[in-house]
């Protein structure tokens, strides 16, 4: 009964370290969608000419 104390903090001490875990990666993932979304858009804009006026 007097290891009841210990077992709770190790669990909860877990998963305050699986939390900041888990939210790491994904800010991390989404960082890494967000530059994949944004070197598209810069590929894209390479071949536009912004000094061209279209005919109209």
């Amino acid at each position: 009964m007097a290891s009841f104390p210990f077992l709770f903090i190790l669990v909860i001490y877990l998963a305050i370290i699986g939390f900041i875990i888990w939210f790491c990666r994904n800010l991390i993932q989404a960082q890494r969608d967000r530059n994949q979304v944004l070197r598209e858009i810069s590929t894209k804009l390479d071949g536009t000419d912004f000094g061209k006026k279209e005919d109209q």
